[in-house]
Order: structure tokens, then C-alpha cells, then sequence
């Protein structure tokens, strides 16, 4: 084999690294997309009847960012803003919150009615990205996209997902406690 010229072995210092980078990031890939897979299939197995969930139940919630506040995880959960009940009260109303599927069909039929949109950023730690869920409050129900971009359609009242006084609620886009 003869020797190797200047540009062939620039070639090998430059691909050389990025193939080395590849390698070293394939065990997280591989281990980001298994458990994504898992989760989803979970859920699935987890609720029937056209009820699914917001938020997968095995998963670890860090924070939950709202667009006016925020609940962080801790012992006991933490709140940056006044609530008329605990951190981990609410952490919990959110975090096992299940309604009943909405179809394509009818979630087009429902799109002309809908405000402006407010979105719930899920944070799952440093190593997985968060999950951005989107929620509207209709006169009736709460119309709410999930992790797996599913839609969902929720009955409770204002007060019990965001638990404000008029008084205390800052200022945002949804009047949240209209009902």
C-alpha cells in the first residue's frame, strides 16, 4: 500500500472526529428513542375507551412552566406565584390529568371557536427535551393537546387547574377564571 497523499489524510482528520462524535452519541440516541417508545406504548396500554392521558404517568416531571408562572419540582413542589392551594396539590392535578380523545373531525369543527392558545412546558431534566403542550379553555370543557399530539377534551372548572383569585391572576392571554 503506498503512502497516503496530503489531501487524503487532510480528509481523514476531518471526518475521522465527526465519526468518532457519532459513535459517542449513538448509546443516548438509541436510549432517547427506546424510551420514547416505551412510553408510548404504556400510555396506550394504560387508559381504553377513548381516554387518554396529558402526560404519561412514568415519567419524571422536573418543572411545569405555564405562561404566567411556574411549579418546579422539589419536596414539596415549588411555585413562583401565590396559590390558593399547594405546589404539589396542583403538580398533581396537572400531571395525572386524562380526559376523553378527540377525533380529527371534530377537532376541525371546534378550531373556528378557539381563542388564542396557551402552552404547558413539561420539563423532564437535562437529558430528554420537554414536552410543549398546547391548551385552550372553551365555555364547556378544556381542549388539550398531549405528548403524543393527541387531542383531548377535559370538564373541570378554571379554578381547578389554576387555583387564582381575579385579584392574583397576572395578566395573560386566557382569562382563566372566567367561569
Amino acid at each position: 500500500m503506498g503512502r497516503f497523499s496530503r489531501r487524503t489524510f487532510n480528509n481523514f482528520l476531518i471526518v475521522g472526529p465527526l465519526i468518532f462524535i457519532g459513535i459517542m452519541h449513538l448509546p443516548d440516541y438509541i436510549k432517547e428513542q427506546l424510551t420514547a417508545n416505551n412510553l408510548a406504548q404504556n400510555a396506550a396500554v394504560l387508559f381504553s375507551d377513548g381516554v387518554i392521558a396529558l402526560i404519561p404517568e412514568d415519567i419524571s416531571v422536573t418543572a411545569l412552566r405555564f405562561p404566567t408562572f411556574t411549579l418546579t419540582q422539589g419536596f414539596p413542589w415549588e411555585t413562583d406565584f401565590p396559590l390558593n392551594i399547594s405546589a404539589t396539590e396542583l403538580a398533581n392535578r396537572w400531571l395525572h390529568i386524562s380526559g376523553t380523545e378527540i377525533s380529527g373531525e371534530i377537532y376541525e369543527q371546534l378550531k373556528r371557536d378557539l381563542g388564542s392558545p396557551s402552552t404547558l412546558v413539561v420539563g423532564l431534566g437535562e437529558e430528554l427535551k420537554p414536552y410543549r403542550l398546547t391548551f385552550y379553555e372553551l365555555p364547556q370543557f378544556w381542549l388539550m393537546q398531549n405528548w403524543e399530539s393527541r387531542w383531548l377534551a377535559v370538564s373541570v372548572e378554571s379554578h381547578y387547574l389554576f387555583p387564582f383569585t381575579k385579584t392574583q391572576f397576572p395578566n395573560s392571554n386566557s382569562n382563566s377564571d372566567s367561569k
